[in-house]
């Protein structure tokens, strides 16, 4: 073996463990991303069925109840 061989067997090496450490990093963005999304549509979720809920009671109160209250002194 020639030591040009080795040079070229540390070279493969190095850009073997260089290519792993590239998508390792890689890896770990995307599951962060992934993460960071989904907390996201957890928060949009939760706050969407909340201003629901809350255009609901309060349409409820408007059209049925408010609306349907007797006055108390009908001559006034």
């Amino acid at each position: 073996m020639s030591r040009r061989d080795d040079d070229d067997d540390t070279a493969l090496i190095g850009l073997v463990i260089g290519l792993a450490i590239i998508l390792f990093i890689v890896y770990v963005v995307v599951l962060v991303a992934t993460v960071i999304v989904n907390v996201a549509v957890a928060v949009g979720t939760v706050y969407g069925a909340g201003s629901a809920i809350k255009n609901y009671i309060s349409s409820f109160k408007e059209n049925v109840i408010d609306s349907n209250r007797k006055a108390i002194n009908p001559t006034a």
